[in-house]
């Protein structure tokens, strides 16, 4: 049985590997495992194990109840012993062994019937099939298990194999009892056992063979398992298809999915019967809307101005390249019209902000009012515009471009009750045929707003291009590459130009300029490359860069016997930058330089453009321990209305009016104004420019305290203390001005 057993596994399970193999390859010639194919080889295992154990169970089981009836069946021919056993107490007794032999014929379960004698010899045996082997004698363990069964509740002796439940072997003892006395009047029926006297015969053993039985039993197992292997089959091919049917509706998600991952946010999903698959249908359209919504939020952040809602510079640079392919096919004209606010830092400033930002979508308003449907306006940064006026020649161009100016000029913004103006100056390119790099469009309309701007803003400016203005673009760029060489290699120069008190003589402090190097080894001033710095926006590094090396310098040159100052001229880009402070921080702190020795010059024209924002970094300079000097004072047209506000150590007068100071009555008063308002606030006047003595002593006579010259001294690669010449006249009128003290 345990033979068929196992044929009966290794056969399943072979069967079971061919089909999971099978499934295996089809899903690795995709790549990919199939579902449907895991999930049915789970369940066809899973039947199969159970069904495995439930034939087993079977087996073992009836196999239990065959073996208890086998044992009760043996149990009959016991009863039958006495006969069996005639042989061996009756001597030649014929008949027995006819009887014995037809016993044994009648019942098919019995294969043979052997003798013993008292020890054990085999004496005969009647055997029920021919192919037995002759009877061996019993082993001593058996027939000692035999006599000591003698005279027991069970006199027999029962064996079987575990290997073999089928088959028993029952051996009994044959003896004879008789009473020693029987005398009629001296027997005691109560110590009977006592009055026997037992002999023993010999040995009867009966071998029984349940095979038919057995092999009933086999035959019904096996017609399980080929009904189990059926319904194993039947349950694979149903539940394939079931499972088939039941996962169409994910394998129907896999084209829509595939398009999602492409970017087809509009693609349809089939509704699902199943609530699991109807919920990823559901979630799979929800990320579809949201990817839809979050793709649209961000083409539009990535188009527009997220302020005024306006074309942002990327977009418009696209729309820019469209329209100079459409010049170049169709042969027509467009023009690009570059806006800047002008004053628009001083009501962001004087107004903070949010008010900035509400003027800013105000002035993008009023661009979109002021062109045509088809024109495209575009905020570029700031407070620039650009606007692409499409299919117009030179005149239409004009045309839009004055509208824009008018309607600016009209426009009035009020913010705290206050009414601000807001004008704009305007640059425009041509688009032609012969015109067609946008890059060199958008310089063209810049350079040509930056004209408007220096002509007395509020206006148009057209840039013509010609060979000087080709010329001038060539410098521009070559002096951008020269300057961004020289920050990067540190290739500039510094200075030192001595500022001397006029009535002593004797030197101040010094001002820091800077030069740069030619290609020549000559030495560059920085009005030839300090406008294309501005233009580059190179000028913030220019002016770090000049911090840090001015307080290097200053660690060099310091000595103890002599007190050491510096004037450090900075631009508008500095102050605009919220790291200047940290920047002269960190300069001071590396070269250890005393905060009191340092001025810092900022120009007129940038005190009045940035009020509040320069108000802040100067009261952080103070706070440090700077000074600060007013450059270029006299050049603006509210000079005097913000003295009071800003606090400045010095006025630096501007160099026009000590130019011609000997020849101009007019210049003489204005400085002698100026002289009576800083010694009235508090501040020292410096006068630049200054070439001779005659001027110097007239500047003295006028109330200026220092003065900055050739004639003072020339800028030196070394801070030098060089004592001016002063008259004794200009000795004995400013000596009342400064008493001695006891």
């Amino acid at each position: 049985m345990s033979e068929y057993i196992a044929v009966a596994r290794d056969w399943l399970t072979e069967r079971l590997g061919w089909l999971r193999e099978r499934f295996n390859r089809r899903s690795t010639d995709g790549a990919k495992r199939v579902l449907v194919h895991e999930i049915l080889s789970i369940q066809v295992l899973s039947a199969a194990l159970f069904g495995g154990l439930a034939i087993a169970s079977l087996y073992w089981g009836g196999q239990w109840v065959l073996q208890d009836n086998y044992g009760r069946w043996a149990l009959q021919w016991t009863e039958e012993l006495n006969e069996l056993g005639s042989p061996l107490y009756l001597s030649d007794d014929g008949e027995a062994r006819i009887r014995l032999e037809s016993f044994v014929e009648r019942y098919p379960e019995i294969d043979r019937v052997s003798y013993f004698s008292k020890d054990g010899e085999a004496l005969f045996s009647v055997d029920n099939h021919e192919e037995f082997e002759p009877v061996d004698n019993l082993t001593v363990e058996k027939h000692n298990d035999a006599v000591a069964v003698i005279g027991q509740k069970k006199p027999y002796v029962m064996n079987t194999g575990l290997l073999s439940p089928r088959q028993f072997e029952i051996l009994a003892p044959v003896w004879t009892e008789s009473i020693v006395d029987d005398g009629m009047f001296d027997f005691n029926a109560v110590d009977l056992e006592a009055q026997t006297s037992t002999e023993l015969l010999g040995f009867v053993s009966i071998n029984l063979d349940f095979v038919m039985f057995h092999d009933r039993l086999l035959a019904n197992i096996k017609g399980a398992i080929v009904i189990l292997l059926i319904l194993l089959f039947a349950f694979a091919a149903y539940g394939r298809r079931a499972l088939q049917k039941a996962l169409a509706s994910i394998s129907d998600l896999q084209e829509p999915i595939k398009e999602l991952a492409k970017g087809n946010l509009g693609v349809k999903f089939e509704p699902a019967e199943h609530r699991e698959i109807s919920d990823i249908v559901e979630a799979l359209e929800t990320t579809a809307t949201a990817l839809s919504e979050r793709d649209a939020k961000l083409l539009e952040m990535a188009n527009h101005d997220s302020l005024t809602g306006l074309f942002n510079r990327r977009r418009f640079t696209e729309e820019l390249k469209k329209e100079i392919i459409s010049v170049m096919r169709k042969g027509h004209t467009s023009a690009l019209l570059f806006i800047d606010l002008d004053q628009f830092k001083y009501i962001n400033d004087a107004c903070g902000h949010p008010a900035g930002d509400r003027l800013i979508r105000k002035v993008a308003d009023e661009l979109s009012r002021s062109v045509r449907r088809d024109d495209v306006v575009a905020r570029f940064g700031g407070d620039e515009f650009a606007v692409l006026v499409r299919r117009t020649d030179i005149h239409g161009a004009t045309s839009s471009a004055e509208t824009i100016l008018s309607n600016m000029r009209r426009m009035a913004h009020i913010e705290e009750e206050k009414v601000f103006h807001v004008h704009c100056s305007i640059g425009m390119a041509m688009i032609t045929g012969d015109n067609l790099h946008y890059d060199e469009l958008v310089n063209q309309a810049d350079i040509a707003c930056r004209e408007a701007k220096n002509a007395g803003r509020n206006r148009l400016s057209l840039y013509e291009y010609s060979d000087s203005s080709k010329e001038k673009d060539t410098a521009d760029v070559g002096w951008m590459n020269r300057l961004r060489r020289a920050v990067d290699n540190d290739e500039f120069e510094l200075r030192f130009q001595p500022i001397n008190r006029i009535h002593t003589g004797e030197t101040t402090h010094h001002e820091v300029l800077i030069r740069l190097r030619g290609e020549d080894e000559s030495v560059v001033l920085p009005d030839a490359f300090l406008p294309s710095a501005m233009r580059f926006g190179l000028m913030t590094e220019i002016d770090f860069w000049m911090i840090e090396n001015a307080a290097k310098a200053y660690s060099v040159y310091s000595v103890p016997a002599r007190t050491l100052k510096f004037s450090i001229n900075l631009s508008a880009n500095a102050f605009e930058n919220d790291d200047l402070v940290e920047h002269i921080e960190k300069c001071f702190a590396k070269y250890k330089i005393e905060p009191g020795n340092i001025i810092f010059e900022i120009t007129e024209s940038l005190a009045i453009r940035h009020p509040m924002h320069v108000e802040r970094q100067i009261a952080a300079l103070r706070d440090m321990g700077c000074h600060l000097a007013l450059d270029d004072f006299g050049t603006g047209y509210s000079s005097f209305s913000y003295l009071q506000k800003l606090q400045f150590d010095y006025i630096k007068i501007d160099g026009t009016f000590v130019e011609d100071l000997l020849n101009n009555p007019v210049d003489q008063k204005m400085i002698k104004l100026i002289a009576e308002i800083g010694a009235e606030a508090g501040m020292e006047v410096i006068a630049e420019y200054v070439q001779d003595a005659e001027s110097m002593a007239l500047l003295d006579e006028l109330g200026v305290d220092l003065a900055q010259g050739y004639f003072v001294g020339r800028p030196t690669k070394t801070p030098e203390h060089k004592s001016t010449p002063i008259s004794l006249d200009s000795r004995r009128m400013k000596a009342p001005r400064f008493p001695q003290t006891s």
